[in-house]
């Protein structure tokens, strides 16, 4: 039971991850073939990568970077709510760098074993 519900959340994730990188695609139709050809395995693995790529830098060094400046023209309270936001995205920013990790070297190595 504990196996179907990750393997489908799994699926799902490797599916909007896929309907994203169509989108971006647009017309090309070489894009679109290489993307169709990838398994959910492939699709997870590059979009996690991406996602920790563009979003470790932003999250870790351009937002506390622009939260610190922006702190002086607002209120402790919201400061203190958006700080708390940050450490939660870095939080997630984290877990998703883990995933990748795990995804492209773990998976490959457990599946080939066995």
């Amino acid at each position: 039971m504990k196996t179907s519900s990750l393997l489908a959340c799994k699926h799902f994730a490797a599916e909007w991850i896929r309907a994203f990188e169509i989108k971006r695609a647009g017309g090309n139709i070489q894009r679109l073939d290489e993307i169709a050809d990838f398994n959910d395995d492939e699709v997870l693995r590059r979009g996690l990568w991406m996602i920790s790529i563009v979003g470790g830098p932003v999250v870790y060094l351009v937002c506390p970077l622009v939260l610190s400046i922006v702190q002086t023209f607002l209120w402790m309270q919201v400061t203190a709510f958006l700080w708390t936001l940050l450490k939660v995205a870095m939080g997630l920013i984290f877990v998703i760098f883990l995933l990748a990790i795990y995804f492209t070297f773990l998976h490959n190595d457990r599946g080939s074993v066995g």
